[in-house]
């Protein structure tokens, strides 16, 4: 723990009264549309003047600020920022902080206080432990254990090569265990603000730092590359601030939100302007939650975690020219799909992109056997294709919606032109769908898969592909009068299409008869996952649990699943 002089002290007010004059360098810099360089700053060892607050010391905030990395000014334009229908999500831990800091009796805190005061761990920043810290801290090891557990269990596959991402930016290596707050080291946290990643960058400050942002990539859930793009944005608001803690504030709620704070309560430390009303709760809990993390995962033990770590995550990089399913790779690398997918979770749609070369992580040792084997591999054979059966009243953007590609690209690989029209019966190509082969449904001949819409009721679907009710409730797993969701997947057991999903050495046989099981979700696990252990479709499990494809799946969930 350190101690601030009172020479620290005038130094802190000197560096703060730089703040108008590098907002103004700012701007001006914004006006001329050229990217301001990063400041040039090492750690100062500067812990801010402590005004010790109770946790109940909490008002609500008079003006809201964006969670995550990024700023005010950030604003998000383009659907791409957004989770994709393909891809897997889970809440951020951001989004599931406490109102208020958690509450704790004067004995109880006295108690904790004594318990982290005990063996205190080193570090390479400034540690506050006051009411607030302590609060988290047990908040973490208590309620909040069996998720900070898990987080923990996570860590262990990249706070290693984060810590030595931090160092060599020139910050802070405690400061990797900020993660643990921001995502809970999950790749595919997406947070209510749209902040994605383990280290929670909305899309505008993310391409800011260097992040690939589109429909094909968003290197904000790639580990190594987001926590590159982390390390720059806290060392740029450190030599804006000269304090980590008002660093991290910033990180949270945006640096123009803290300057104008500061200016607007003449505070001068993160501690006294978290007493006021000028920031949101979020970011007035996030600092001391951020300290409360990194205590713990010093001593996780003291804290009552029993917890294994997982092994560093180790893999090489292998440069793959043009558009290759993930799938593929996995066949080549003799590798489980899943783990391919879990080592590149930057790629939105489980392919690379066409027109361009991309880094696809392989398990350490199979480098070159996977660069080999695909060096050699016929272009036709890197791309697993659906033949979709137009049906009755089908579109060329419905269909194109349905497996999340895009009409051009069903136009280019069908040859189509502008004004094409699509005829009942007629075969398409679908290029690189996403999901896995077995996730298209060959089970139901004659059968139509329909995304329900804004207005859509089972009678009026029922009318537009002459069929009944019944029908489609029974063919989606649902009721009769079950309330339908924007966006709900059904099967239309009309006359319409049927999807058949091959490859150029596979083809998916007709699924055989099915029996009915319970499945409870398991920490980690996917819907693809799940579909795939089953041998179903996520689509199936959807429709028999009445859940939507795209929302997020808890463990503890019991799914019912019509098993082959």
């Amino acid at each position: 723990m350190e101690i601030m002089t009172r020479g620290e002290s005038q130094r802190r007010k000197n560096s703060l009264a730089l703040l108008p004059m590098l907002l103004a360098v700012l701007v001006l810099a914004g006006c001329a549309g050229v990217a301001s360089a990063p400041v040039a700053t090492t750690p100062s060892g500067i812990a801010p003047q402590e005004a010790p607050v109770t946790p109940t010391d909490i008002s609500p905030t008079d003006e809201p600020a964006p969670a995550g990395a990024g700023t005010e000014a950030d604003v998000e334009v383009a659907s791409e920022d957004d989770a994709q229908p393909a891809e897997e999500v889970e809440p951020s831990p951001l989004d599931e902080l406490p109102e208020t800091a958690p509450d704790l009796s004067a004995s109880d805190l006295e108690k904790e206080k004594q318990l982290v005061a005990e063996s205190f761990p080193t570090f390479d920043m400034p540690m506050v432990l006051n009411d607030k810290v302590v609060a988290y801290v047990e908040y973490f090891s208590t309620r909040h254990k069996e998720l900070f557990s898990a987080s923990l269990v996570r860590s262990g596959r990249y706070v290693e090569a984060f810590q030595s991402v931090f160092d060599r930016a020139g910050i802070p290596k405690d400061l990797a265990y900020m993660a643990h707050v921001e995502s809970a080291f999950k790749t595919n946290a997406y947070s209510r603000a749209k902040a994605k990643g383990i280290y929670q960058f909305i899309a505008a400050t993310g391409r800011r730092y260097g992040l690939r942002i589109d429909s094909w990539v968003d290197e904000r859930s790639d580990p190594e590359k987001s926590a590159r793009a982390a390390a720059a944005y806290l060392k740029d608001l450190h030599g804006m601030f000269g304090d980590w803690y008002l660093a991290l504030a910033a990180y949270n709620a945006g640096e123009g939100k803290i300057q104008r704070s500061l200016a607007k309560t003449k505070k001068e430390d993160f501690w006294s302007l978290a007493s006021t009303k000028s920031l949101r709760a979020e970011t007035r809990n996030y600092v001391p939650a951020i300290l409360a993390a990194m205590l713990i995962a010093k001593q996780p033990e003291k804290f009552g975690f029993d917890v294994q770590l997982d092994p560093p995550v180790v893999t090489e990089v292998v440069k793959i020219e043009g558009q290759t399913d993930l799938r593929v790779l996995a066949r080549l690398a003799d590798v489980d799909p899943e783990t391919f997918r879990q080592l590149n979770p930057q790629l939105r749609r489980g392919m690379t992109p066409p027109g361009t070369t991309t880094d696809v992580h392989v398990p350490v040792g199979l480098g070159e056997t996977v660069a080999q084997a695909y060096v050699t591999m016929p272009v036709a054979d890197r791309l697993i294709l659906v033949r979709h059966q137009v049906g009755t009243g089908e579109s060329l953007a419905f269909i194109a919606r349905h497996y999340g590609v895009t009409s051009a690209a069903i136009t280019s690989a069908n040859h189509l032109g502008k004004s094409a029209t699509l005829r009942p019966g007629q075969e398409l190509i679908i290029p690189a769908v996403a999901p896995p082969v077995r996730d298209v449904d060959t089970s139901r001949a004659n059968a139509v898969a329909y995304r329900v819409r804004n207005g859509d009721t089972l009678s009026k679907i029922a009318s537009q592909y002459r069929t009944t009710p019944a029908a489609i409730a029974s063919a989606s797993g649902i009721g009769v009068r079950s309330t339908l969701h924007v966006g709900q997947r059904l099967v239309i057991p009309a006359k319409g299409g049927v999807a058949r999903a091959s490859t150029s050495t596979a083809r998916a046989d007709r699924a055989p008869a099915a029996s009915t099981v319970v499945h409870t979700v398991r920490p980690g696990e996917t819907l693809y996952r799940i579909a795939d252990h089953y041998q179903v479709t996520v689509d199936q499990i959807c429709a028999l649990n009445r859940i939507n494809a795209d929302g997020v799946i808890y463990p503890g969930t019991r799914l019912k699943i019509r098993a082959n």
